[in-house]
């Protein structure tokens, strides 16, 4: 086993050897380029162990401080692991993230975790959701109307702003105050990190948490978003939506609906937004793949266009482009702890020891991705061979803990990169600026500013993405 030294939580860092510092030349660069911090390096830098998954052993124990981990490599112990609900509890489940959780179903486990896993589930299925497409694309537009053009914006706390609008107005069924809803994304960053540290931190309770306060309030700010959600919900005609169905199971008890509703309304906006605006970042660096996305949603999104046609799978290029955005930036890591001393294949684990699941290194695999560093959405076209499988990316978890709202994200989030692309033309600024990946519960573009201007009105035609050669269509 191989044993590194690394960040906190026993998060390690990869080991640099020694060298004789030599003059570099300088090298163009494309802009901007990402730092990724020493922590999540880990799991992101592609000259890392963890990514050259057959140069590691199936378990490598890790160690920093008094804090052990063990990262599991081998893709069949990753879905044993993760699917072990009685041997291994979830992130969101231990006590010290209570006053987040609360009594909703994010923070329970077994049968009670189950069981509000079930009642949810009818509203949340695939075959109810499929129609959404049009009640995205106009919620879309609307959000988008508030995206200044004149003047760089902070694309995470915009991509939240509307992540965050179409999750209430589509699938909640309810709307808040523009003023909460500008709250609320500019919370959202606040209340990620606070519970990354919260988490990452309760081994030793006594370290005040950063920015501790900050979090208090981010949470409070959370708190009235969610009530004012459940105050203005228009349930759908049948009763069955998933707001209705959580108010009926509460017995008219709020606090108990509350709960759930707002771990669904945090998590709806965690990942999409990340998703998004990194999006966004791969659209400034890619603007063939702009206009490509551009002429696709024009097809597909405009206001004489059927209903049933605002569907994300009629947007292949729209849907290749949310793919490879995920497996390059989706987010890097599970995380579980054992409740006993245990075995993960052949390696003892004592209880209580963190085991992180690699995600991000499996994404990276050249064994499974050619050119695996290289961004390149054509991989998953449709015309591509091999084909790859979606399903390998695991965007939405796995076991027990799947992300419940997973149908609805498999629709919100190409509807609404094409709306945005379809109305506006993206570009980063100011060059040279680098993007750092924060430590939060999802890697977001720290520091990413760009320019989202009206659309213009002759757009540079397709062509090969940045560094790619003429035909990579057919490429895996």
């Amino acid at each position: 086993m191989i044993e590194e030294g690394g960040g906190p939580r026993g998060c390690p860092a990869s080991r640099e050897e020694p060298r004789e510092e030599k003059p570099r030349e300088e090298k163009p660069r494309e802009e901007p380029p990402v730092a990724h911090s020493r922590t999540l390096r880990f799991w992101l830098d592609p000259a890392n162990i963890a990514v050259r998954l057959g140069q590691a052993g199936p378990v490598t124990r890790t160690k920093a401080g008094p804090a052990v981990a063990f990262q599991v490599n081998d893709p069949s112990l990753i879905r044993k692991v993760g699917c072990g609900e009685d041997i291994f509890q979830a992130w969101s489940a231990d006590p010290c993230l209570r006053d987040f959780t609360g009594n909703g179903f994010a923070g329970s486990e077994g049968q009670p975790h189950r069981d509000r896993r079930a009642l949810m589930k009818p509203a949340l299925a695939a075959p109810r959701l499929t129609p959404l497409g049009p009640a995205v694309r106009d919620s879309a537009e609307g959000l988008l109307a508030g995206l200044p053009a004149d003047r760089p914006v902070d694309i995470p706390v915009e991509m939240s702003r509307i992540v965050a609008g179409l999750v209430i107005e589509t699938v909640l069924k309810s709307s808040i105050s523009p003023d909460t809803l500008a709250a609320l994304a500019r919370a959202r960053s606040v209340l990620s990190a606070g519970v990354f540290w919260t988490y990452a931190l309760s081994p030793w309770p006594w370290v005040p948490t950063p920015r501790g306060r900050a979090f208090r309030r981010a949470l409070g700010t959370l708190n009235e978003a969610t009530r004012e959600v459940y105050e203005g919900h228009q349930p759908d005609a049948d009763g069955n939506d998933v707001v209705s169905l959580l108010k009926r199971s509460s017995d008219n008890r709020p606090d108990a609906a509350l709960h759930d509703l707002r771990a669904l309304l945090f998590a709806g906006i965690e990942a999409t937004a990340s998703t998004l605006a990194w999006a966004c970042y791969e659209l400034g660096r890619h603007p063939d793949h702009q206009a490509a996305i551009r002429a696709e949603a024009d097809a597909v999104l405009g206001a004489d266009a059927p209903a049933d046609a605002v569907r994300p799978d009629l947007m292949p290029r729209t849907t290749g482009f949310v793919r490879e955005v995920t497996r390059l930036h989706g987010i890097p890591f599970l995380v579980r702890r054992p409740r006993h001393a245990t075995n993960v294949g052949e390696h003892p684990v004592p209880a209580g020891a963190l085991v992180t699941l690699p995600l991000g290194a499996l994404r990276r695999d050249p064994a499974r991705y050619a050119r695996p560093e290289e961004f390149d959405p054509l991989r998953w076209s449709p015309e591509a061979h091999p084909q790859l499988s979606p399903a390998a990316l695991l965007p939405y978890g796995l076991g027990p803990r799947y992300c419940p709202g997973a149908a609805a994200s498999e629709i919100l989030t190409p509807v609404a990169l094409a709306s945005l692309v379809r109305s506006r033309t993206l570009r980063t600024t100011p060059p040279g600026r680098t993007v750092r990946v924060s430590l939060e519960l999802t890697p977001m573009p720290k520091g990413l500013t760009m320019l989202a201007t009206s659309r213009e009105p002759h757009p540079p035609a397709p062509g090969p993405a940045h560094g790619e050669q003429a035909d990579p269509a057919l490429r895996p």
